[in-house]
């Protein structure tokens, strides 16, 4: 049986053609922050997607939420419920594709800002999630207790 030394196997694998590689990626004019921002405000109407110019997938989900809005008002809240936990879950997605820096511009170039603001972004999406989480966590025990 042969002994393989696993760090000298892999101790140069990054070469001098990876490095200028990754200095010459394209990178997208569009703002990381600014896209993780209308991810966050307005997600549910593919605010990130238009920013982004993935103008097809930001239609349909700003029709879906539109759709769930006239659900809503013509008193078919099944539907829109359904319609909306899409567009909710959509977002969520959209959040963690961000921050793992696979959701990119329309030119699937990266992000500009990204090395620098994807650890306090995605820190804050955490704090944001469990803050709702705390809330809804606190409204259902209490709508029990208003009875």
């Amino acid at each position: 049986m042969r002994d393989y030394d696993l760090d000298e196997m892999y101790a140069n694998t990054y070469t001098e053609d990876d490095r200028r590689a990754h200095e010459n990626r394209p990178i997208s004019e569009k703002k990381f922050l600014i896209a993780w921002a209308a991810a966050v405000v307005g997600g549910l109407i593919g605010a990130q997607r238009w920013y982004l110019g993935l103008i097809a997938t930001a239609a349909v989900k700003t029709l879906l939420f539109c759709a769930a809005l006239v659900l809503f008002a013509i008193d078919q809240l099944g539907l829109a419920l359904g319609t909306m936990s899409v567009t909710g879950a959509w977002t969520i997605i959209d959040l963690f594709l961000l921050l793992s820096g696979t959701m990119r511009d329309r030119k699937d170039h990266e992000l500009k800002g990204y090395s620098q603001w994807a650890g306090p972004c995605a820190a804050a999406t955490v704090l944001l999630f469990a803050g709702m989480l705390v809330v809804a966590l606190v409204m259902g025990t209490s709508s029990g207790v208003a009875g």
